[in-house]
């Protein structure tokens, strides 16, 4: 029984530290698009 809420609790440690979706980025290269962007915007602005 001890066994089994031993594993339990390290799932879920593991769950929580390792979790989330993959595929979501981290602030900074969020900011980073975010700037590329700004940028392209500018460029089409400024030519037009």
């Amino acid at each position: 029984m001890k066994q089994a809420f031993l594993v339990l609790v390290l799932t879920s440690f593991f769950l929580a530290a390792c979790g989330g979706r993959p595929g979501q980025a981290l602030p900074e290269q969020e900011k980073e698009n975010f700037e590329r962007i700004l940028q392209e915007e500018a460029a089409k602005s400024n030519n037009e």
